[in-house]
């Protein structure tokens, strides 16, 4: 058997015994937060107190109690122009510990809205309170309105669900919307996302370079 077979078995095999580590770890955790001796009471507490008059769109958010965890998660409002095309977007993702014990934002996905001639501030939210799954939302006014909703896995599955319309991460962690005036949309799917703060300029970057919002942009306007 050459190199390369050798080599493409042992990199199946760290896969699936990967897969199954990490459904073995979901399991346990789904498992753990049914047992109120595992629950985190004083986070409950807080949140309890934190969210009673709190409202947040489209979902509203309660308090429920978790197993203890350490995970924390941030949004990244961010915006950028294309010839004279404005776009609004917002990232989500993880803050993590690095090798150096000093926090870096990891990115997760991101959701953009052309907003044509104008330069628009989107806001989204995002929850800790599934870990280990990433749960955002948040709601947008522009010509029409529009609710997005996303959930992802450590196993990098999950949606994003903007207006009913559901995006597969599996297949792009970054989905834009173009606004009909009949309350209609386009939409595209990248299959890439910020890969660090630092990076950030990369990604919109090649995100600019993409062919298809040219086009997008046309069917708009027909």
């Amino acid at each position: 058997m050459n190199r390369q077979i050798l080599t493409f078995l042992l990199l199946l095999y760290v896969s699936i015994c990967n897969g199954q580590s990490i459904l073995e770890s979901l399991e346990r955790k789904a498992k753990n937060n049914q047992i109120p001796e595992k629950w985190n009471m004083e986070l409950f507490t807080s949140d309890q107190e934190r969210l009673k008059d709190e409202k947040t769109k489209p979902f509203n958010s309660s308090a429920f109690p978790v197993e203890k965890y350490a995970y924390y998660v941030f949004n990244k409002p961010f915006n950028f122009q294309l010839n004279n095309w404005h776009f609004s977007g917002i990232a989500f993702g993880e803050n993590k510990k690095n090798s150096n014990n000093k926090y870096e934002k990891k990115h997760e996905l991101a959701i953009i809205f052309f907003t044509g001639n104008k330069d628009y501030q989107l806001e989204g939210s995002v929850s800790s309170r599934n870990f280990p799954y990433l749960t955002v939302q948040g709601q947008v006014e522009l010509n029409n309105p529009y609710d997005f909703w996303g959930v992802k896995s450590p196993d990098n599955s999950g949606y994003i669900i903007i207006n009913l319309k559901s995006f597969d991460l599996r297949f792009g962690q970054t989905v834009m919307i173009f606004p009909n005036k009949d309350n209609s949309f386009y939409y595209l799917q990248f299959d890439k996302k910020p890969q660090s703060n630092e990076k950030f300029a990369d990604f919109i970057s090649e995100l600019k370079q993409d062919k298809r919002i040219p086009e997008m942009i046309r069917l708009l306007n027909k």
